[in-house]
């Protein structure tokens, strides 16, 4: 007597994939925009009918049930990858998901040996069934945007090891074969009663795992869009501000802050309109996301005003960087109609202590900003050991004129119009 009753197992794995393409095909209604959905359902249901196809299975080979219905399980699991590779924004590889199929078809349609030999028609099938789950495991261990994922683990850990099983079953065909045709009714080693319930919990842990995937990632959409600013995609001031306090938390020695503020955007936009405002306000965060790099982190903290962190830079380190952001974004143009359109900003700088948070730090950059921009603007400056706002590049103050005491003044007509 089995262990395990395979028809049952196979009824319930039928059952389980039907269930499943049908949720994804509602789901994809609601989400029509989601390719991956589609291919899902699409997988899930081909796989099922595959499955329908090899109950039907005589003790010889048939071309419909044998050929075909492996052929359409072979697809579905190459779909279920087309499906990962949407989800993940990568062009879809329509011939590499169709070569196993085919394969399959061609092998066990023409070739007599095969059509007669069950032994080698199961080696080749676990041969496809490895592949193509390896190339799934493989999809998501090379995605940076699976990894922002918890439930991709569990998807690529589930189709490594369905692999793995299809991979030991090649030589277990071998040194313990099967006792018939599966379809005889004979009773089959353990092994292949294992592997048939392996598939049982494969589909029904599959098919959760990639909703567990689309939930996810909506989370993760809904929680960075709550932490990017919507017109230059930088993050916002909330999200900056926490991303400075960890940073802080590990207590460096090394590292500055720096405050930037575009001279004169209020006449840019009363000249020009806010359509251009906007124009210099994307290309100021393209100048500053060019200098942070991997580096740091940037924020637009409202307005025309942007902040960005630099962990590990020094002194002097920092007032270079400051210099090549106010020199590029200097050089800048933006179009605005028939004209073009350039815009400076002013850096203030602040360095770490390890007595400041974020607020602190901000504040320290704040009045070295202030001090840029009430000494003529377009420049640097920093935050002196003494706290003391100091010049450090760019249009210098006129002579013998001293920082100005915190507060904020309207700023003057726009800098550069051409």
């Amino acid at each position: 007597m089995e262990a395990l009753h395979t028809p049952t197992i196979m009824i319930s794995s039928f059952a389980t994939l039907v269930v499943f393409a049908v949720f994804f095909a509602l789901a994809s209604r609601q989400e029509r925009n989601s390719l991956e959905l589609r291919l899902w359902s699409c997988a899930f249901l081909v796989a099922a009918l595959g499955f329908t196809l090899l109950a039907f299975r005589g003790p010889g080979y048939s071309f419909v049930p044998v050929t075909l219905g492996n052929a359409l399980t072979v697809l579905g699991l190459a779909l279920i990858w087309l499906g990962l590779r949407a989800f993940d924004n990568q062009p879809l590889k329509i011939a590499s998901a169709l070569a196993g199929p085919v394969l399959w078809l061609l092998v066990t349609g023409f070739s007599d040996y095969v059509q007669n030999n069950v032994t080698s028609r199961i080696v080749l099938f676990s041969a496809l069934i490895f592949v193509y789950s390896a190339m799934i495991a493989v999809e998501i261990f090379r995605s940076d945007n699976f990894r922002r994922l918890p439930s991709s683990y569990i998807v690529a850990f589930l189709f490594a090891t369905h692999g793995l099983f299809y991979l030991v079953r090649i030589p277990l065909i071998f040194v313990w074969p099967l006792f018939g045709n599966t379809a005889s009714g004979a009773e089959q080693p353990i092994w292949y009663q294992l592997l048939t319930f392996e598939l049982f919990i494969h589909s029904l842990a599959g098919g959760f795992s990639f909703f567990a995937l689309i939930k996810e990632r909506t989370q993760y959409r809904y929680k960075l869009a709550s932490e990017t600013d919507a017109l230059t995609g930088v993050q916002n001031r909330r999200a900056f501000m926490a991303s400075v306090d960890a940073y802080l938390a590990t207590r460096p020695d090394d590292g500055a802050l720096m405050y930037m503020d575009i001279d004169h955007f209020k006449a840019i936009n009363d000249r020009h309109g806010h359509a251009v405002g906007d124009k210099v306000l994307i290309e100021c965060a393209a100048v500053i996301s060019q200098a942070v790099g991997g580096k740091g982190f940037l924020s637009r903290m409202g307005g025309e005003e942007f902040a960005a962190c630099f962990p590990g830079v020094d002194r002097s380190q920092a007032a270079a960087i400051a210099e090549d952001i106010r020199s590029a974004f200097e050089q800048a143009r933006v179009r605005a109609g028939n004209t073009t359109l350039s815009a400076t900003v002013s850096v203030g700088v602040a360095f770490v202590a390890r007595q400041q948070g974020a607020s602190e730090l901000l504040s320290s950059a704040d009045r070295a900003l202030y001090a840029a921009k009430a000494a003529g603007r377009n420049a640097v400056w920093i935050a002196g050991k003494d706290s003391a706002p100091q010049f450090a590049s760019g249009l210098a103050a006129q002579p013998n004129e001293r920082a100005p005491s915190p507060g904020r003044t309207e700023r003057g007509p726009m800098a550069n119009c051409a």
